[in-house]
């Protein structure tokens, strides 16, 4: 008797349950089909032949990392080194002197400067001069030409450019449009100043004719995992730099890798 009245309770239980199930009411279904593309291209990423004599830095070809993307996207950046040659990553700015109307003039300097690592190098200062970096941060951009700002002396700390609170980086900053053209429209203005014109600080405005300003903004990123921020609908270009050893066996070839990876 107790084992007919258990195997009725539990076929009783299933046949609640395939009748609850039919009377679900089908709502709709629907296909999907996504569609991807990536935000991030490179160019300059192919095999190259650098020359270099031992004891000598020389660049590589320019490597350009452009993204489509509306956010900021982030890469890494590594090269596998040999014994005798270290990498860095390094960017190749121009500066000119311009006129009051700031129009460039004159010859140019070239400065290169470190785009990623611990410390922030450069070289292409002319002696008796001095770099700065210059941040419109109080005032913003709508006074800067009237309320000239202080000119921070580069050392190898500085840290990150362009700093957060530089305006030059503000949604209203765009110096791809005229008189600027600029091909980057934010980020950090380096100028490369004559020493005796800095006094705590502040610049003598009076000899502003002997200043080399920027012709584009720069990117640095202070960190040592060689990870590099692409700005929204923008790009970083950057060069590797290799720097031989004096004592390197000068009769082999070495072959290094360079590996660009994106990290979100």
């Amino acid at each position: 008797m107790n084992k007919k009245f258990l195997m009725f309770g539990i076929l009783g239980l299933f046949t609640m349950v395939i009748v609850s199930a039919a009377v679900m009411p089908y709502l709709f279904s629907r296909n999907t089909t996504v569609d991807t593309e990536q935000t991030l291209t490179g160019l300059g990423l192919e095999t190259e032949t650098v020359l270099c004599d031992a004891g000598e830095s020389c660049l590589g070809e320019v490597i350009e990392i452009s993204s489509a993307a509306n956010r900021d996207r982030t890469i890494s950046v590594e090269t596998e080194e040999e014994t005798g040659i270290d990498v860095s990553y390094v960017g190749v700015l121009n500066l000119t002197k311009k006129d009051s109307s700031w129009i460039p003039i004159g010859t140019q300097i070239e400065l290169i400067y470190t785009i990623v690592g611990d410390t922030f190098e450069f070289s292409g200062v002319p002696e008796g001069y001095t770099l700065i970096y210059y941040k419109d941060e109080v005032v913003g951009l709508t006074e800067r030409l009237a309320n000239p700002q202080p000119a921070i002396i580069v050392t190898s700390g500085i840290g990150s450019l362009p700093n957060s609170d530089d305006s030059n980086i503000d949604d209203l900053a765009d110096y791809c449009q005229n008189p600027d053209n600029y091909a980057h429209c934010k980020g950090a203005k380096l100028w490369v100043v004559p020493t005796e014109d800095i006094d705590e600080g502040v610049l003598d405005w009076v000899n502003m004719a002997n200043y080399y300003y920027e012709t584009d903004l720069i990117y640095y990123f202070n960190n040592g995992e060689g990870e590099i921020t692409i700005p929204a609908n923008s790009f970083i270009e950057f060069y590797p730099q290799y720097t031989i050893s004096p004592m390197i066996n000068d009769t082999e070839t070495y072959e290094l890798t360079t590996e660009v990876i994106a990290l979100d």
